[in-house]
């Protein structure tokens, strides 16, 4: 499995979901937004309904799945060990 997260420079929550995933040694790519890029990042948002960052999808094969943000990311990983 590979983590994708869409992130927004100077995000603490961002930050802290890439440490998380660091932490437990899991692949990940990160998607970063520089702050003149809100307008993609807002489309982004609105077309699969999560209003903040990060967005943090699951990915096996092809097969893509949102998690949420930090917190669902945290959950998710408490009830996979």
């Amino acid at each position: 499995m590979r983590y994708i997260l869409f992130s927004r420079e100077q995000c603490p929550y961002c930050t802290a979901a890439i440490d998380l995933l660091e932490e437990n040694d899991l692949r990940y790519d990160v998607v970063d937004f520089k702050i003149n890029q809100g307008d993609v990042l807002d489309a982004i948002k609105a077309a699969i309904q999560w209003p903040t960052v990060p967005m943090v999808f699951s990915r096996e094969g092809n097969d893509i799945k949102l998690i949420g943000g930090y917190t669902d990311l945290k959950k998710s990983l408490e009830e996979n060990e």
